[in-house]
């Protein structure tokens, strides 16, 4: 986009804030995972970086799970500005049967709007290590709960398109000010 997506702003807030305001009324603990550290300095919330540079939202999974308190992890992608805070439980729930719990919408996964316990750390690092920088590869090499619209339905989740929409580009960015407009 030319930009960063998470301080692109909305409804007179960055993207950014718009996640942490969601995540905060569901997760005991807030982190941000960047390579830029004074973009967020404003948020007030604990940042760790990537250990392994350049190797994608992998290495971000990796710093976030090492960092992270929590056996229970919400992971959320920077520029996805409509996340549901009920979902998010929901994922977070399945965390008892899985090592994973990621939505599968519309035949569609969203790896990056995800649970993950920590101790899939090990096998993040592996897959790291052999190059299999692809969430897909690493989801192959854990119990991995898919979660649809039907078993969202089922358990009383109002489930939106807009829950895991992210911006990759201006006319994602331009769609999203329209969907938040629609939304309030």
């Amino acid at each position: 986009m030319g930009q960063n997506k998470a301080l692109m702003r909305m409804a007179g807030i960055t993207v950014i804030e718009r996640i942490a305001n969601e995540l905060e009324q569901i997760v005991d603990e807030l982190l941000i995972v960047t390579n830029s550290f004074h973009e967020y300095d404003f948020l007030h919330i604990p940042m760790v970086e990537d250990e392994q540079k350049g190797k994608g939202p992998l290495a971000g999974i990796q710093a976030g799970l090492k960092t992270s308190q929590s056996e229970h992890n919400l992971i959320v992608a920077c520029d996805m500005p409509f996340i549901s805070t009920s979902m998010g439980r929901f994922l977070l729930a399945e965390l008892r049967d899985y090592q994973v719990a990621i939505p599968k919408l519309d035949g569609r996964i969203h790896p990056l709007f995800g649970a993950y316990r920590k101790d899939v750390l090990p096998v993040v690092t592996q897959c790291l290590e052999n190059k299999e920088l692809r969430i897909q590869s690493l989801l192959h090499h854990l119990r991995v709960q898919m979660v649809t619209e039907e078993m969202l339905i089922k358990e009383g989740v109002r489930v939106k398109e807009s829950a895991v929409f992210n911006m990759n580009h201006q006319g994602d960015y331009e769609k999203a000010l329209q969907l938040g407009l629609d939304e309030n």
